[in-house]
């Protein structure tokens, strides 16, 4: 009885072994409790989606938290040292009032949270609005502030079509500002291209997009 038990167990065996070399450790299971699954082709599309995954939390929580912005008494939702606040504090310092064209040309706002669909110039990201919304709503409590608006493109493509596609959307900004009200603060909008980018088009994708940005400025 005691041979028969042990021939059984060692077959029992023998046939276990056969079906895991049968699929190599390809979706299989290892015996040991508590040790996770592993499979070559699953091990490919997890690392992939895990390095996906991660590049886009970390995206994520590099986002600033937005805070409340004081414009005369009116809360904005924007960020810390961002576009609304650094330009709302410039005009409260009461600088704008004496400054000239030459002192105001060489600074410049980037919008923080207006994206434009990829290769559009006139489609906008969710959420782009709220922004367009502050910058018109800071010329209304300014009414005798004007400001110009920037197009700008990285270094990669056709440098005219760069060109074209900055004017575009710098069009389609002053056009979406007008709606609000601001037409008569807006005394151009001007596209780039790639004329003052920094970063060389070899660069990658998330270094050049420093490069690939609408910004404003005051102006007389």
């Amino acid at each position: 009885m005691r041979k028969l038990v042990i021939c059984l167990a060692i077959a029992t065996v023998a046939v276990s072994c056969k079906k895991i070399q049968a699929g190599g450790n390809k979706n299989t299971l290892k015996l040991e409790e508590g040790i996770e699954r592993y499979s070559d082709d699953h091990q490919g599309g997890e690392g992939h989606g895990h390095e996906a995954a991660a590049g886009h939390g970390s995206e994520h929580a590099e986002k600033k938290a937005q805070v409340s912005i004081d414009l005369n008494g009116v809360a904005l939702k924007g960020f810390a040292n961002g576009m609304e606040d650094s330009m709302i504090k410039y005009l409260k310092s009461g600088q704008y009032t004496s400054a000239t064209e030459d002192g105001l040309k060489n600074t410049w706002y980037n919008f923080d949270n207006v994206n434009f669909k990829t290769g559009s110039a006139n489609q906008l990201e969710a959420g782009s609005h709220e922004q367009l919304d502050n910058l018109a709503k800071i010329l209304k409590a300014y009414p005798d502030v004007k400001i110009k608006i920037g197009g700008y493109t990285d270094k990669t493509g056709d440098e005219a079509k760069n060109q074209k596609l900055s004017q575009d959307r710098a069009n389609f900004i002053k056009a979406e500002l007008s709606k609000l009200g601001a037409t008569a603060q807006i005394v151009s909008a001007e596209g780039y291209g790639s004329q003052f980018a920094h970063v060389d088009a070899k660069a990658s994708d998330s270094e050049r997009a420093s490069d690939r940005k609408m910004s404003v400025r005051f102006t007389k």
